[in-house]
């Protein structure tokens, strides 16, 4: 039902209510995944701000550090053979730049031991030092942390040579509070620009979103019954989507016309054995009634109205199993099975039909499996109407042979079913309409027109091939191919 009726029971206005409740939302997924992705990027764009703003803070003062540290080591000498330094007012001057942070130092020889500074400053960098080459590095002392600029260095006059080590420290207080600014301003632009994107995730899902409502509110608004395909324009990610529906409403309009044929096929068959049945009934009342009375025809009538009530009783079991083969076809997937298993037993119910009628059924066959991918109840049915076709225009002309055979043979590629009889044949102009609904070639013989209507519908779903031969030297022979199954490896 396309459109929602206004006349619906509460309670399933109700139950609709409460499943696309709990149904999942596509658009709250969307928003979800892409929050957890943004907060994810933020997450590692935050992260890689704060060890930027700290590398960037500390690259700006380890730049006064080491200014401080070079104006030291100038004015470190020998005076007498002994090292001297007289350490300028500029190079604190320069430190003197982070106003809250303290400064350590410690000038000291290896030969001649402490020469100014902190005494108890023993620091030492992480990496064995080379000679000229200055170390920053962070380390604890005095209950801070504190960043030093570490250098080693010889001198070297006439008389003697000694090596020096230079250690100038300041504790990190500027440096975290030029990070924290850094990282604080840029965390900011971060999450100003993750909200800008969640909004328009949210702007977007509804956007990407619009396609399906149009194609919703496209069916909603069609009238009860229409199954004309879908003509909007849609994005390509949602063209299969319509394309699905489309084909779906096709396969619907389909069935739906089946539905009606069979309605008709049904309407159409039954009317004229009812009514010959009433018109018999109303003739044996009418005989009972008569003055001219005799058992004789009464009897006769009565078998009469026997004979069209088989005769109903054949159309009402063609119909129910049009009607289940119909289905079958819509609704069933082809699977392995035995070809002879269907016509063997096809065989087998219609050999008694044959035999009250004088006509001798006999199956031709050496194989012992015929492998194919059918529907067992449908190629049943296909064959049970061909050997009832042929025995029926068998007993026709008492000069033929009243026999039906019925040949399964093996070929490369396919199997063939032959159905042979010996009646007066189709003539070439016919053979093609024979398979037509209602068309009967001849209406002296009993049949409802709808059986081979039924045989090509059913090898046409199975991919195969029926073909209408002259039997020699008078009849008809069906003949219908079916592909065999090959399985994997069968062409290596």
């Amino acid at each position: 039902m396309w459109q929602t009726s206004l006349n619906q029971p509460n309670l399933s206005e109700e139950e609709e209510k409460k499943a696309l409740a709990r149904a999942p939302s596509l658009r709250f997924r969307f928003i979800v995944a892409g929050v957890l992705v943004i907060g994810v990027i933020a997450g590692l764009a935050i992260n890689l701000i704060f060890d930027y703003s700290q590398k960037l803070a500390d690259l700006s003062y380890d730049r006064l550090l080491r200014s401080a540290l070079l104006q030291m080591d100038e004015n470190v000498g020998l005076i007498r053979n002994e090292v001297s330094i007289d350490i300028p007012w500029s190079a604190f001057a320069t430190l003197a730049q982070a106003e809250e942070d303290r400064v350590f130092y410690k000038v000291e020889s290896l030969e001649q031991g402490f020469i100014t500074g902190y005494q108890d400053l023993n620091s030492f960098p992480p990496r064995f030092p080379v000679l000229d080459e200055i170390q920053f590095y962070n380390q604890a002392y005095s209950g801070e942390m504190v960043r030093f600029a570490w250098v080693q260095r010889n001198i070297i006059d006439a008389e003697t040579a000694q090596t020096i080590r230079i250690i100038l420290g300041q504790t990190r207080l500027s440096r975290e509070a030029m990070a924290a600014s850094i990282t604080r301003k840029a965390v900011e632009v971060v999450v100003l620009i993750a909200l800008v994107a969640i909004t328009l995730i949210i702007i977007g899902s509804h956007l990407v979103l619009r396609p399906l409502h149009r194609i919703g509110r496209a069916l909603e608004d069609r009238a009860v019954g229409d199954l004309t395909p879908i003509d909007i324009n849609t994005p390509k990610e949602t063209h299969h989507l319509k394309v699905a529906i489309n084909h779906f409403m096709a396969r619907l309009q389909t069935n739906l016309a089946q539905l009606e044929n069979y309605t008709a096929d049904a309407a159409h068959q039954l009317r004229t054995p009812l009514a010959s049945l009433k018109a018999l009934a109303e003739n044996a009342r009418d005989i009972g009634n008569s003055d001219h009375y005799s058992p004789e025809k009464q009897r006769q009538a009565l078998e009469n109205i026997v004979k069209q009530c088989d005769t109903l009783n054949q159309t009402v079991t063609l119909l129910l199993n049009q009607a289940v083969v119909s289905h079958r076809l819509q609704t069933h997937r082809l699977a392995l099975m035995d070809l002879l298993v269907p016509v063997t037993e096809s065989c087998r119910e219609q050999a008694l039909v044959a035999l009250r009628q004088g006509v001798h059924l006999s199956l031709e066959c050496d194989l012992k499996e015929s492998l194919i991918l059918g529907d067992r109840f449908s190629i049943q049915q296909m064959m049970q109407n061909l050997i009832e076709n042929a025995v029926r225009y068998s007993g026709q002309d008492s000069a033929a042979p009243k026999e039906v055979i019925v040949q399964v043979m093996a070929f490369d590629l396919f199997y063939r079913i032959k159905v042979i009889d010996h009646g007066d044949g189709i003539p070439d102009s016919e053979k093609e309409r024979v398979f037509e609904r209602f068309y009967r070639g001849r209406y002296d013989v009993a049949g409802s027109g709808v059986g081979l209507s039924m045989v090509r519908d059913i090898v046409n779903h199975h991919s195969a091939r029926v073909k209408i031969l002259n039997t020699v030297p008078k009849g008809t022979t069906f003949q219908v191919d079916f592909a065999k199954h090959r399985f994997d490896g069968d062409d290596q």
